[in-house]
């Protein structure tokens, strides 16, 4: 995919759906390093399941958790069984021919259960997202992040914050659409052009929303983001 660049002056137009953004930084990142990050709401926070590993093997076999009482068991190419007592029911997240699950996270919601992939095909990382209603356990919309590296999301109320590799995105969690969404994403430093790397969980800071890169480079960049149009407000 191509990227584009544009000016610092542009930071502030809306950049609704671009399927290739590049952001132009020109200031230092001490300002978001003094900033506290707000407290999470519990109820907004994704777990990450945990993995199930024979002795010895370098990656997991499957991936467990208990939510509302019942207890998953999700094996790796994506077949699970969810038990309550001695009631067990089967199921499958369809993943693609050789796909496998890296990470798994997930979260009620309205009584349903939403499930964040990290995927790998042949050393590709993928993601997606799923919301299995419940107690059938069929899937009301699955949706691809379309980047890889995905990060813990972040709930807010029917919407979710996702992010994969140099992309962010806002989903609606009754249809499983984007509201919006930027991939591509890079920060130009002059001549040079420094592509963004995967993020930490997201952040709600009023009417924006945080995307708070990891340090892979020194200093780490912020996105600020508007929560309901999508637009950027400043990069940190």
């Amino acid at each position: 995919m191509n990227r584009r660049k544009f000016s610092a002056a542009a930071l502030g137009l809306a950049l609704v759906g671009a399927s290739a953004l590049t952001l132009c930084l020109s200031r230092a990142a001490s300002a978001q390093e003094a900033r506290p990050a707000p407290a999470p709401d519990p109820a907004k926070v994704f777990q990450e399941a945990k993995e199930v590993r024979a002795s010895g093997a370098p990656a997991a076999e499957a991936f467990e958790f208990e939510m509302n009482g019942f207890a998953y068991h999700i094996k790796i190419n994506g077949n699970g069984r969810r038990t309550k007592g001695r009631k067990v029911r089967g199921f499958n997240l369809r993943l693609d021919d050789g796909e496998v699950i890296a990470r798994l996270f997930y979260l009620d919601f309205e009584g349903d259960l939403l499930l964040l992939l990290h995927t790998d095909i042949a050393g590709v990382g993928l993601g997606f997202v799923t919301r299995l209603e419940q107690p059938s356990m069929r899937g009301r919309w699955r949706q691809r992040i379309p980047d890889g590296d995905v990060g813990r999301p972040l709930r807010d109320g029917q919407h979710l914050y996702v992010t994969g590799l140099g992309f962010v995105g806002k989903l609606d969690l009754r249809t499983g659409e984007y509201a919006w969404q930027h991939d591509d994403l890079e920060v130009a430093r002059g001549a040079e052009s420094k592509p963004l790397h995967t993020f930490d969980e997201p952040e709600l800071d009023g009417d924006a929303v945080l995307f708070r890169e990891r340090p892979v480079y020194n200093p780490r960049r912020t996105l600020v983001v508007n929560r309901k149009t999508g637009k950027f407000i400043r990069v940190e």
